[in-house]
């Protein structure tokens, strides 16, 4: 929504709750999805406030609004409700929407809400609370509809109608045999196109895609985007289908792992709540450890600088390059590191693909240090010239040498240039390689390899530089 638009939604909701305008507050329900409405109530702190929302609206959106608020806010309610409420709540809510709700909530609220929950919800909560997190049995809903094989159609098409307002979905409808086990899928539109008298064993889908309950939740959203799903079963050991995912439940996956990972990359521990609403001291924890991690790892270029000391002293426009260089390779390597990273969660390759990747990094990485080396040379060649950049400590040793200061300007030049277009090289390789390694030790690639990569680069580039230096460029001036 645009801000106006949000602005003027608060306003009409907030003065609808005031006047206590149960019309009002009804058409806004009726007309605007529930995600905005909880936007638009986030700052109210009155309980008696948000109950009249839920005490006015009709019970088919007052769970889903429930489910879109903040945690903050959803635990004052469970507190205010009484237990008739509560349990009408719980009864219009999806199993893994409660658990999602449960799993911010302190001890005793949880407790509160399993006491009143239903057996069979109880049973099928308790369940999503047990798995391990970010597992597809943690994301999973137990609201799905399953029929027999030998169920027709004219029957199936009746069992949804009466049943598939309590689902998660009726898109895709999962049959089992006798045993329980899971033998196929059909999808809405082939039953409302399929004889009345067929048996779903006839039209069922029996080359169907399936996870465990204990695959990870970003390999379930890889499978959703390769197989083109809209739910997926979930099943165990015997492939009995305990539990269903859907797409709404990929989407906010895919924005879980976007998030934690471009957090990852950037050194910050993933965040668990909105900016805003995340106290000073928090983000303070988010951010300080790895500031001090990445600072004890740079004590390694402070150890080259340090032992070049005598060359920078005697020719001081060698430290002036040096931040450019790290900055450089820095920047080559975590482009791509990003790049790989992607790749190996979206599965276009996998650890095997290594040596295929690695040799396309190397030539995509000598044109782009081809190009950045000759665009540095004469870049740098021109602000040494106009004076942008200071040139005392060059002419001087050209004037002691009796050479020309230009020519020795070049090879300062030639030095940056042949250094940015080894240190391309190398960050991109070091770039590619850092995630297969991860992958490779069963570490989170996202974790390891965006401040891993910039360190070893600086490292590896400022090594560079001075070798080149001193075995190259320096004798050639007389150092």
């Amino acid at each position: 929504m645009e801000e106006l638009e949000k602005e003027e939604l608060q306003t009409r909701v907030l003065n609808a709750i005031k006047s206590r305008n149960a019309k009002e507050l009804k058409e806004i329900f009726d007309t605007v999805p529930n995600i905005d409405i909880a936007e638009a109530v986030e700052e109210v702190d009155d309980v008696a406030s948000l109950l009249y929302i839920f005490r006015v609206v009709d019970n088919e959106y007052s769970a889903e609004f429930f489910a879109e608020l903040p945690s903050e806010q959803q635990e004052k309610i469970i507190n205010a409700f009484t237990d008739k409420e509560l349990i009408e709540l719980i009864n219009n809510s999806f199993a893994d929407d409660i658990v999602d709700t449960l799993e911010e909530m302190p001890a005793n609220v949880v407790s509160r809400v399993l006491k009143v929950c239903p057996k069979d919800m109880r049973k099928d909560v308790n369940t999503l609370l047990n798995f391990k997190e970010n597992t597809a049995g943690s994301v999973m809903t137990t609201e799905y509809i399953e029929m027999r094989e030998n169920t027709s159609v004219k029957d199936a098409i009746a069992t949804i109608r009466e049943k598939g307002r309590d689902a998660e979905t009726v898109y895709t409808i999962f049959v089992r045999d006798a045993k329980r086990t899971l033998v196929g899928t059909v999808d809405l539109d082939e039953l409302i196109f399929a004889k009345e008298d067929e048996k779903l064993e006839d039209i069922m889908n029996r080359d169907f895609v399936t996870c465990s309950v204990n695959d990870d939740q970003e390999e379930v959203a890889n499978m959703f985007k390769r197989y083109d799903l809209n739910a997926m079963a979930v099943v165990n050991t015997e492939n009995k289908i305990v539990g269903i995912i859907t797409i709404d439940d990929v989407v906010d996956i895919i924005v879980e792992e976007a998030n934690e990972d471009i957090a990852r990359l950037n050194a910050v521990s993933s965040m668990d709540e909105p900016y805003l609403k995340t106290p000073i001291f928090k983000l303070v924890l988010k951010c300080a450890p790895w500031i001090l991690v990445l600072m004890v790892l740079q004590v390694f270029s402070a150890m080259i600088l340090s032992r070049f000391e005598d060359s920078i002293g005697q020719f001081a426009i060698l430290a002036v390059f040096t931040p450019l260089i790290m900055d450089a390779g820095g920047n080559s390597g975590g482009q791509t590191t990003t790049m790989i990273v992607r790749s190996l969660s979206l599965e276009e390759f996998d650890k095997k693909d290594y040596f295929k990747v690695i040799w396309k990094e190397f030539r995509v990485a000598a044109i782009i240090g081809g190009l950045v080396s000759l665009f540095a040379f004469g870049w740098l060649m021109l602000e040494m010239s106009v004076g942008i950049i200071s040139t005392e400590s060059v002419i001087e040793r050209a004037t002691a040498m009796g050479a020309n200061p230009y020519a020795y300007m070049s090879l300062v030049a030639a030095l940056v240039a042949m250094t940015l277009f080894v240190t391309m090289i190398i960050s991109r390789l070091v770039g590619c390689s850092l995630p297969f390694l991860a992958k490779l030790v069963h570490l989170d690639p996202a974790v390891v390899c965006g401040p891993i990569t910039t360190t070893l680069v600086d490292i590896i580039s400022l090594i560079t530089y001075f070798l080149l230096w001193t075995q190259i460029i320096g004798p050639v001036l007389g150092f």
